[in-house]
């Protein structure tokens, strides 16, 4: 839209309503008009225009603008081009990282030689151990990235990372290999801010739905592959390959990424256009409209922590025993056990690209939370009243997907819902750090249930069906307050 001068009665005013409704506005001046200056801090101005008559109607003189270059115009997509894939690449290593241990854990010759044969607890405990750290570290990279930038605080959460997978890949003792868990719990902690940081700058509110649906399907594309890759490197380097590996990819591929392609904010990206800037700066949530919109909605942002924690409960409780589940208790082979989590994490992958834009284009989202923990519960309770091994896997995949292609998207979309932009690095570290400490006890929980069962599932299964019954009532509520 082009707009001739810029007076406080007229075209100003014009310009400001057009640009609250997302149209991109040019002014037409003359060099030294005396509204130049004005328009130019309102950063209107940015590329050199010329004039020529074009003709009257009226006694209305018609000009036409013509920019000297496209620049303004020019259409860019770095948001969806880089920001999104590099995100989805750092958490595809960062979920092979926390779930190989438990690939590993299947193998005889680690359990051997740390001693966990027989004890279920110390092999949850692996997990446990990382996301106590990881939820504490919620809290401290939470204002990290507020004070510091989302970019430099996921390359310093990378390099502690891979001092973490060294330690694991030289521990001599169960007792290393749990310290170098709880080191990787607290640098991994950086990511959910960083990406929510990242996601709240560079992408207007339409659109963060799809935008979460690829970085976050890292959690799902992660464990996808992990069960082929980790078997794969332990065939061909042992267990402790597996670390090394791990350290590799975060030193080689992931800090390089973000070196080179991850800026803070649009604005200090060269290869951003000023229509990509506008359209981000188009639909954002800030701290007036959020406090409107909050009125007669308390307590949004613990039911939020709810509802998530029981989404971390039931994600790492299956990622953690899923792997045992198949090759001990329902007797699959390492191929089988590999094809079935490809199955359930691919499946969650699909759903969450899906629903992605199916959330875009509703804006609703605690409806898809409650119906997906009960769809859940359901589906934990055929199992375990199934006879068929196969039937009894392919429920709990589908369970898994229910989780991990829905409710995680979904509780990170309704903390988006309840937080404008400046405020996204702290409640997202109070949101994560809160479940993930919650979460935390999952594993462990289980893996106990899991002896006093005497290795089967029925008590496990139960614990997963109540933490997901809580989770659903959580989001009705949520739903009752428009979300």
């Amino acid at each position: 839209m082009a707009i001739l001068g810029y007076q406080d009665n007229s075209g100003k005013q014009r310009v400001q309503f057009l640009r609250n409704h997302g149209i991109h506005v040019l002014i037409g001046l003359r060099m030294g008009d005396e509204n130049w200056e004005l328009a130019t801090q309102d950063g209107l101005l940015r590329y050199k225009l010329k004039w020529h008559k074009f003709g009257r109607i009226e006694s209305v003189l018609l000009l036409k603008l013509i920019l000297d270059g496209d620049e303004y115009m020019k259409n860019t997509s770095v948001r969806w081009m880089m920001i999104a894939p590099v995100l989805l690449v750092v958490w595809v290593v960062g979920m092979i990282d926390k779930i190989g241990v438990s690939v590993i854990a299947t193998n005889k010759s680690f359990l051997s030689e740390m001693h966990l044969e027989t004890n279920h607890a110390l092999v949850g405990s692996l997990v446990s151990a990382l996301l106590f750290s990881y939820g504490i570290g919620f809290f401290i990279w939470g204002a990290l990235v507020q004070r510091f930038g989302p970019k430099k605080s996921a390359i310093s959460g990378l390099l502690l990372w891979a001092f973490s997978t060294m330690l694991a890949a030289t521990a001599q003792s169960f007792e290393w290999l749990f310290i170098s868990r709880i080191i990787l719990g607290f640098a991994e902690a950086c990511l959910w801010p960083v990406s929510h940081t990242l996601t709240a700058r560079w992408f207007p509110l339409n659109e963060r739905g799809r935008a979460k649906s690829i970085w976050a399907n890292g959690t799902n594309l992660g464990p996808a592959i992990s069960g082929f890759l980790v078997i794969a490197v332990i065939n061909a380097f042992e267990w402790r390959g597996v670390f090394w590996f791990l350290t590799a990819l975060a030193l080689v591929i992931c800090i390089p990424l973000l070196i080179f392609f991850i800026k803070d904010d649009p604005k200090q990206d060269k290869r951003v256009s000023q229509n990509e800037i506008d359209l981000i700066l188009s639909e954002q949530l800030h701290v007036e409209e959020n406090e409107k919109n909050r009125s007669g909605k308390k307590g949004s942002l613990l039911l939020v922590i709810i509802a998530n924690s029981a989404c971390q409960l039931g994600f790492f409780g299956f990622a953690t025993w899923f792997p045992s589940y198949l090759a001990i208790t329902k007797h699959f082979s390492q191929k089988s056990m590999s094809s079935y989590m490809l199955l359930a994490y691919g499946l969650s992958l699909i759903t969450m690209i899906v629903l992605g834009r199916i959330i875009d284009k509703t804006n609703r989202k605690a409806v898809w939370n409650i119906w997906a923990y009960i769809g859940a519960g359901l589906l934990l309770l055929l199992a375990g009243q199934s006879s068929s091994a196969v039937a009894a896997a392919l429920c709990v995949a589908l369970a898994i997907c229910l989780i991990g292609g829905v409710t995680t998207l979904v509780s990170q979309g309704l903390l988006h819902s309840i937080t404008p932009t400046p405020q996204m690095g702290r409640n997202s570290g109070i949101m994560q750090g809160s479940s993930s400490t919650i979460a935390a006890f999952g594993p462990t929980i289980m893996g106990a249930l899991l002896t006093l069962g005497r290795g089967q599932y029925g008590y496990a299964f139960a614990f997963l069906i109540v933490v997901f019954l809580i989770g659903a009532v959580s989001s009705m509520i949520l739903k009752r307050q428009g979300y």
